[in-house]
């Protein structure tokens, strides 16, 4: 099995370049390796298409009990929570395969072997380090979601120890649960469905931020070939003509590079529109806090889970879409950190190409409209928090 894994990441580079996401991702039929049989492919597609039509299923069973517990003791703003998060991880996967190909090419062009080599010890560095990272974020965040599940799952059991024990998501059914072999089918449809959810989720979300972590990561790399230039032209150094050839040759790959960075910016900005799906859950898991009255139990743990959750996906979004920002605007005092006086005028001027270019940041944003940096994440919570006091009065 593991031999296999390895012969998959050799093949294709999407493995190699966030393992964990993409396989995630292919058990649940999302993604597959572009080399797989016909066989395979379709037995994913199966896969993808019988979990994710009883996913569309079980959603449609939350919403109409959701709409028919309104104005009823049975109303559970949590519910609303639960519903959001099914609606948003089955629009996720479904937008994903449907970009599957076009977002595979798009990994392939710019993720080739030029930009994946380390030319020496310092850029390995680097990229280790932005490796740890990557770790560091997705186990977070793996943890904070695997949390919301297992929680959901037995918080039912341990609450109400002296009644009937209920379902972990409430929904509404075409037949009566109390029975024990209807109440145990449809528990394990929930489990086996909800953690089809928390993978996508989990995948999907800890994908993009992967991404933007490696775009991070080759800004970083660019910024330090720039820094040592001129000592790389001195290694090879014959005479002044040959050593300004010499910059002139690495300036254009670099050129070529920062106009690849910031192409594949603007593509992964496009195609995951849609990942910050929070804000509004956030503001429901605050308020159900605020107006949870009781002891606290399991359930009241639970609601501490989901608005965890929600804050750290919002935060992780917005605090690496930020790093991206200020990992750009360091170009140009990369440049003024070289020793660019060696350089002849032709040289230079490329230089300053560098420079015009990334006066403009890279800049990442929700639907267009909202910039996905620090100083977005603090308005949105001072909006949630204005809205709790809002609903409080009310």
């Amino acid at each position: 099995m593991h031999e296999k894994l390895i012969a998959i990441q050799k093949t294709n580079a999407e493995y190699e370049l966030l393992p964990f996401q993409f396989l995630l991702l292919t058990i649940w039929g999302i993604w597959h390796p572009k080399d797989w049989p016909a066989r395979l492919k379709n037995i994913s597609n199966i896969i993808f298409i019988s979990v994710f039509c009883l996913d569309i299923i079980i959603c449609f069973e939350m919403s109409i009990y959701l709409v028919l517990s309104i104005g009823t003791n049975d109303f559970k703003l949590v519910n609303i929570f639960l519903t959001s998060a099914t609606i948003t991880g089955i629009y996720k996967a479904i937008k994903t395969m449907r970009i599957r190909e076009s977002f595979r090419t798009m990994l392939l062009n710019y993720f080739n072997y030029e930009h994946l080599c380390s030319l020496n010890t310092k850029e390995r560095m680097i990229r280790e380090k932005n490796q740890t990272q990557i770790r560091k974020v997705t186990i977070i965040y793996s943890a904070s979601m695997a949390g919301i599940f297992a929680l959901n799952a037995i918080a039912p059991a341990l609450s109400q120890p002296d009644s009937t024990m209920q379902l972990p998501v409430d929904a509404w059914y075409p037949y009566s649960i109390q029975k024990s072999l209807n109440f145990w089918l449809t528990y394990f449809h929930q489990i086996i469905l909800g953690s089809s959810l928390i993978c996508v989720h989990i995948g999907i979300d800890t994908l993009f931020v992967g991404l933007l972590l490696k775009l991070v990561c080759q800004i970083n790399i660019l910024r330090y070939r720039l820094q040592s230039l001129t000592t790389l032209c001195s290694e090879n150094y014959k005479n002044f003509e040959h050593f300004n050839a010499m910059g002139r040759k690495f300036i254009y790959r670099y050129i070529h590079h920062q106009n690849k960075i910031y192409e594949f910016s603007k593509v992964l900005n496009n195609k995951f529109q849609a990942v910050i799906t929070s804000i509004p859950n956030l503001c429901i898991n605050v308020y159900t806090l605020s107006k949870y009255s009781g002891i606290i139990n399991m359930d009241y743990i639970s609601i501490i889970f989901n608005t965890t959750s929600s804050l750290i996906q919002l935060f992780i979004t917005c605090w690496y879409g930020n790093e991206v920002l200020l990992s750009s605007l360091q170009i140009k005092k990369s440049i003024y950190e070289m020793d660019w006086t060696k350089l002849d005028v032709p040289t230079k001027k490329l230089l300053i190409v560098i420079m015009a270019r990334s006066l403009r940041p890279i800049a990442f944003s929700v639907a267009h409209v909202i910039p996905m940096n620090i100083e977005s994440f603090i308005k949105i919570i001072k909006i949630s928090y204005s809205a709790f006091n809002v609903l409080q009065q009310t």
